[in-house]
């Protein structure tokens, strides 16, 4: 399993999109924290405070079951969220960047 490392410019602010999702965010040393699904790891972030989000090529994607439910979620908070949809290579997928700009691709096997 590989565990992305993601750049933010401010904890607190990155932890907002995570628990919107319905994931925990669990401070691990000053500057780096854990999400958590179900109890295990998905995402490390790793304060960088002069990251220019604009200018952040950083990016994961994460399999989820209801990839309808995340979508609502996080549009519900006011997330940037594209609309879910149906790709060609067999994934039911948004996106979405956190405030520091990494790009979040959320998606499930149609």
């Amino acid at each position: 399993m590989a565990i992305p490392i993601l750049p933010v410019r401010d904890l607190a602010e990155a932890r907002a999109l995570w628990t919107t999702a319905g994931l925990t965010v669990e401070d691990y040393s000053d500057g780096y924290a854990f999400v958590l699904a179900d109890g295990c790891e998905i995402v490390h972030l790793e304060v960088h405070p002069a990251l220019d989000p604009a200018a952040n090529p950083s990016a994961c994607y994460i399999h989820v079951d209801d990839v309808h439910g995340w979508h609502t979620r996080l549009a519900d908070a006011g997330r940037p969220v594209t609309p879910v949809r149906n790709e060609p290579w067999g994934m039911a997928e948004f996106s979405v960047r956190d405030p520091s700009g990494n790009l979040v691709r959320v998606g499930r096997p149609i």
